[in-house]
């Protein structure tokens, strides 16, 4: 499972800097040499550790599971992480190898103060090079944390239309309480809650709305709800808003359901939702306004979705 939340922060270049010169300025020797000696190794522990740190809290991104690692395609790039995590290994070796040339000339009588006076600038030059990658690197603790962190529970992906009432009907359901309002696509992020039908922990996930048109035409909110019907569904629950307030005519919410049930292989329970608004019974309807039908659609869903009171 992935965590976003265990990244930790990321020093600015200047941070950084001051962070390992900061803690050289504190450092003694008996002599010159000595001191300029110690100095250097005590940027240098301080670099590497760091550089370390951050590195190593990354997960190996290739070998994510194949939905978290699509999602955070889609969401910031595998490219530039990587290519943002090379950077801060490069810099590492970089440091390394000109804090370990200054300590030879020093030992090898050069003047220690001019010798740590251009290690200084040299380190400097090369942190610095890296603070797009650094800034880069902070920020996508903070995107990344849009990606839930998931369970094996059987799931239940809710489906449609921007706007039909999905995150109305999750809120009903389950412990998620995803924002909601009467324009479309309130919903720009995967919402996840927990709900239990016959003493079984089911995952309802709130997907943000699908527009009828090719995944090539798809933004990446749109996608982001495609991973989860192609990753995570067991079941998938399509509603399809027949008063068309959400702005879209029901036609184009039929083609969608026809489109998703060519290209997922799981269980789909279409729903009419608003049911207070309307008399269409041809599908199961409900009302997260009334409540009217919500227990007949989960009797529907639990049947869909395979619950085994034994497993």
């Amino acid at each position: 499972m992935f965590e976003a939340k265990k990244l930790p922060t990321v020093l600015t270049a200047k941070e950084l800097l001051d962070k390992a010169f900061g803690r050289a300025s504190k450092v003694t020797g008996r002599t010159k040499k000595e001191k300029t000696i110690n100095k250097l190794s005590t940027v240098s522990n301080v670099l590497r550790d760091y550089f370390n740190k951050i590195i190593k809290s990354h997960p190996s991104y290739d070998n994510l599971p194949e939905f978290y690692k699509e999602m955070i395609d889609i969401t910031v790039g595998l490219r530039k992480i990587k290519k943002a995590l090379a950077a801060l290994d490069w810099a590492n070796s970089m440091t390394q190898r000109i804090i370990t040339r200054s300590i030879r000339e020093v030992k090898a009588g050069k003047n220690p103060e001019q010798v740590l006076k251009a290690t200084y600038g040299r380190i400097a030059s090369i942190i610095e090079q890296i603070d797009p990658e650094l800034r880069f690197l902070n920020d996508l603790k903070k995107v990344l944390r849009e990606i839930p962190s998931l369970t094996d529970d059987p799931t239940l992906v809710v489906a449609g239309y921007p706007n039909v009432g999905k995150s109305s009907f999750v809120a009903k359901i389950s412990t998620v309480k995803p924002e909601i309002a009467s324009y479309p696509f309130t919903t720009k992020r995967i919402y996840v809650g927990y709900t239990e039908l016959d003493g079984i922990k089911i995952q309802v996930i709130d997907t943000p709305g699908l527009l009828d048109r090719p995944i090539h035409k798809r933004n990446e909110i749109e996608k982001r709800a495609i991973l989860c019907l192609k990753h995570l569904a067991n079941c998938i629950l399509f509603i399809i808003d027949p008063t068309e307030t959400c702005g879209f005519p029901i036609e184009s919410q039929l083609s969608l359901l026809e489109e998703i049930k060519e290209n997922f292989d799981v269980p789909i329970v279409a729903a009419y939702s608003k049911a207070d608004m309307h008399n269409k019974r041809e599908l199961p309807a409900f009302s997260s306004v009334t409540g009217e039908g919500i227990d007949e659609l989960l009797k529907i869903i639990k049947e869909k979705i395979g619950i085994d009171k034994n497993r």
